[in-house]
């Protein structure tokens, strides 16, 4: 990519700050030709589901906020009238006001993670987007690339566990916004997910190198095969190590049959699984990664 704001990404301030892509404009990036554009289809996504969660987001903050205030009072009558005999009903009822405002926060966490330890993504309460799962397949992985935030004062950057995108909440830490990125509780914490996360530049570009599809016309369906998947893995392939990167056409034929050996091995009872023809653009893909790769190298 280019540090040319017309071209592609918009620069920030420092050399340090351009290395940290925030989520919601990689996805932009990788969803459409268009940055702008790209941000205009993301947030058309989140308009969508977003009054289903709003509403109740807005409820728990306020018996959060209203029963946590009333809990303060109670406590400091409490301590105020300490001395008197009935004190301690008004210390009973300071600790109940209390756990009443922490169950909503417990509430939206056992929602998004569930109660036990997400292992694997959460069913999503609304249709799923391609693009969004494309990019989150990504984030998912164990081998994926980190995602991180920047530490306030410092920053230093601050790995965010890939349970994080686990959760039924999970397409709200592509907002632009923070007050749609809050509806996110930080996955192991209970602390809303206000600020931008970010992905160094570099795991960016080897996305877009891998050829996620480009968005066309709104919000589209989970794709039927994991070509995504089948990219990351089959780029790693330690076989490709040995292919003659000046002859493209025997490269790209050894990299798809490796794609269809993915596929045969992946398919299910049915046996179903792409045509040979429609992975040899992928392979291209990969041949164009490891031409680049090697380029690289050689400087």
């Amino acid at each position: 990519m280019t540090d040319n704001p017309d071209k592609g990404w918009k620069v920030l301030s420092g050399k340090e700050d351009a290395e940290n892509i925030p989520l919601w404009m990689a996805l932009a990036q990788l969803t459409s030709d268009n940055l702008n554009e790209g941000l205009k289809n993301n947030e058309s996504t989140i308009r969508k589901i977003k009054p289903i969660f709003i509403k109740y987001y807005n409820i728990s903050s306020i018996v959060s906020i209203a029963f946590g205030v009333a809990s303060i009072v109670f406590f400091l009558s409490f301590l105020i009238f300490i001395h008197l005999k009935d004190s301690i009903s008004v210390l009973y009822i300071a600790l109940a006001f209390l756990a009443v405002a922490f169950a909503p926060q417990f509430w939206r966490f056992a929602y998004q993670y569930s109660i036990k330890i997400v292992d694997a993504p959460l069913a999503l309460p609304h249709a799923a987007d391609q693009h969004f799962e494309e990019f989150l397949s990504y984030l998912q992985r164990a081998d994926g690339p980190q995602v991180y935030y920047l530490a306030r004062f410092r920053k230093k950057r601050i790995p965010v566990n890939r349970r994080q995108f686990f959760g039924r909440l999970r397409y709200f830490l592509f907002s632009e916004h923070a007050s749609d990125r809050a509806m996110v509780i930080r996955y192991p914490g209970m602390k809303s997910m206000t600020t931008d996360l970010y992905l160094h530049r570099e795991n960016v570009e080897r996305m877009i190198a891998l050829g996620v599809p480009k968005r066309k016309s709104g919000p589209g369906r989970l794709p039927k095969y994991p070509y995504i998947e089948a990219l990351l893995d089959v780029r790693d392939d330690p076989r490709l190590a040995a292919l003659d990167l000046n002859d493209e056409t025997k490269a790209t034929s050894f990299i798809t049959d490796r794609l269809v050996e993915w596929f045969e091995a992946a398919s299910d009872e049915t046996g179903e699984m792409p045509k040979r023809d429609r992975l040899t653009p992928y392979a291209k893909k990969i041949y164009d990664h490891l031409k680049k790769l090697a380029a690289r190298k050689t400087r």
